[in-house]
């Protein structure tokens, strides 16, 4: 069965040329795009499931505020979508396209509202000259402005696009996993020869008998638990299929795996965290972090900052940090004796460290003092009390 793909692309003018595209080519093109998307989609996720995670803080003139501008991005940046949502949004195209768009499309009882764009035409770059972001979308949306770059937050996750790198490296690989998924189904299926004598082929009509004795007898006999193959004169069957227990399933799910690994190190992320593996998870969280998930939040911090406030307002101490510390999650017990060294050292206060273990802060003023041990004092300190003792 065979059908004319994609008929309507042929050209107006000129004798068209036609492919014919069988069902069973479509399929295997969808077993591997399958594949294909698994692999890039976990990655995805998992770096969009951190990135939700992280705290959107804000500081006016050098004080931390949660206001307007921190619901805006750690709670609702419109009216359609939370902020998990629009950060997930946000990641899947910065690691799809390579790129994110950021505007704002309103406002709403005196908060403005956020949406990423889902398309736009690329625009050409100049080393002075602003930016202009034509065509752009944001849903069923189209807008006939043209978004200048300072009213735009304009993401770029690489300086060149790793997604066609990934998918031709993938090509290449997935020809290695389907050669070995076709010789184990060839190994583990049986394969038979049908001698036949000549007085048979000779007959009239013998080759539509053959055919049904195929439907009617072998192939029942193939597909049943238990079954009977009669064996008339003139026919002769020799199994053909060999050793059956060579080949093995684990070979393949290697194959698939080393996919789901060189996917995961092109986008930074250490592949012992994508195939399940237990051993060395904590380093690997920490290289994940910092290779991945810092970089991100870096360029977020500083293009909505230099966007959003400008000089002036960044000078006065106005800003925001995407505090990137509650991704792991924090297990207080197991963390104690360091939560009490932090605290008693002077280096962070009670609410520092209950902000980081994503515990809600304790609305007294001694809850954002700094404390010090007694055992802990200045040299100089020290020396004279050694001295008058």
């Amino acid at each position: 069965m065979a059908f004319n793909f994609f008929r309507f692309l042929r050209p107006k003018s000129g004798t068209p040329a036609y492919r014919e595209i069988t069902c069973k080519e479509l399929s295997e093109a969808a077993e591997e795009i399958r594949i294909r998307e698994l692999c890039f989609w976990i990655c995805v996720d998992m770096i969009a499931n951190a990135i939700g995670r992280c705290e959107f803080r804000t500081f006016v003139d050098g004080k931390e505020i949660k206001g307007k501008e921190y619901y805006l991005w750690n709670i609702e940046p419109n009216t359609n979508q939370n902020s998990t949502a629009f950060l997930h949004k946000l990641i899947a195209k910065l690691c799809s396209e390579n790129e994110a768009l950021i505007l704002t499309v309103g406002s709403r009882a005196g908060m403005e509202m956020l949406a990423v764009a889902d398309t736009w035409e690329r625009p050409m770059e100049y080393p002075i000259k602003k930016q202009e972001y034509r065509g752009v979308t944001v849903g069923e949306v189209s807008y006939s402005k043209t978004f200048a770059e300072n009213e735009v937050m304009h993401l770029r996750l690489n300086d060149r696009n790793i997604k066609p790198v990934i998918d031709g490296m993938y090509a290449a690989y997935w020809r290695m996993a389907e050669a070995a998924m076709k010789d184990y189904a060839w190994r583990k299926g049986k394969h038979w020869k049908v001698h036949v004598g000549q007085v048979q082929e000779g007959e009239e009509g013998w080759q539509e008998n053959f055919q049904v004795m195929i439907s009617k007898m072998v192939k029942p006999f193939f597909e049943s638990g238990s079954a009977v193959l009669p064996e008339f004169d003139g026919y002769k069957y020799e199994d053909m299929s060999g050793d059956s227990g060579q080949g093995d399933t684990r070979d393949i799910k290697a194959m698939v795996e080393d996919i789901f690994d060189f996917t995961a190190r092109a986008m930074l992320i250490p592949a012992v965290l994508v195939n399940g593996k237990i051993e060395g998870t904590e380093d690997a969280n920490k290289r994940f972090l910092t290779s991945c998930i810092d970089p991100i939040c870096d360029q977020l911090q500083e293009e909505i900052t230099r966007k959003r406030y400008g000089y002036e307002q960044w000078e006065r101490g106005t800003y925001i940090k995407v505090d990137s510390s509650s991704i792991l999650h924090f297990d207080m017990f197991a963390e104690a004796p360091n939560v009490e060294k932090l605290v008693g050292s002077g280096a962070y206060t009670i609410n520092d460290l209950r902000r980081a273990a994503n515990q809600p802060e304790i609305p007294e003023p001694w809850a954002d003092q700094h404390y010090m041990t007694k055992n802990i004092a200045a040299m100089s300190e020290i020396t004279r009390q050694v001295d008058g003792g």
